[in-house]
């Protein structure tokens, strides 16, 4: 499928948002909303999740630049009591040990042991699709329970490719 879509005030493009082997497709809104962050840092994350039919994965929730990665967590396990898995997006930031500040955009695959079978199988199979659409990860974590999801493991990976460390 193209769909034409402007991304923050930018020129209009086209993007291929293709159905993969899942038969899963992207909604551009998906795409928008991860540029408004990667460019214009207006969120601090984005949620995303599959709809009820599991056909097309949308954006869940937006959270202003203010929010807090506890927050972020909080939405997962929401879902997680829901019996459900999400994909996320996370605009990292954290310092080196030499007192530089980064950031990094780590994209999440939340699975968590309770969520359906059918659904953990067809948020795995269409992950990469998300992925490809989304251009600018910095780093991709999947987690299925609480431990995965630890502050600690998300700047442990976020540090894995710095230098100065």
């Amino acid at each position: 499928m193209l769909v034409h879509l402007t991304v923050c005030g930018q020129l209009p493009v086209w993007v291929c948002i293709s159905s993969q082997a899942s038969g899963v497709s992207v909604n551009p809104y998906c795409i928008q909303a991860f540029n408004e962050i990667k460019l214009k840092h207006l969120y601090r994350y984005i949620v995303y999740a599959l709809t009820e039919d599991l056909t097309q994965i949308e954006v869940r929730k937006t959270a202003p630049p203010t929010a807090t990665y506890d927050e972020f967590v909080e939405e997962l396990i929401e879902a997680e009591n829901l019996q459900q898995c999400r994909y996320g997006v996370y605009d990292a930031e954290y310092e080196l040990k030499d007192g530089q500040k980064r950031n990094k955009l780590v994209f999440f695959l939340w699975s968590p042991e309770c969520a359906k079978i059918k659904q953990k199988m067809v948020y795995t199979s269409s992950k990469d699709a998300l992925k490809r659409a989304l251009v600018g990860i910095g780093k991709d974590l999947q987690a299925c329970d609480h431990g995965d999801l630890a502050w600690t493991n998300v700047l442990e990976l976020c540090l894995r490719s710095e230098v100065a460390q």
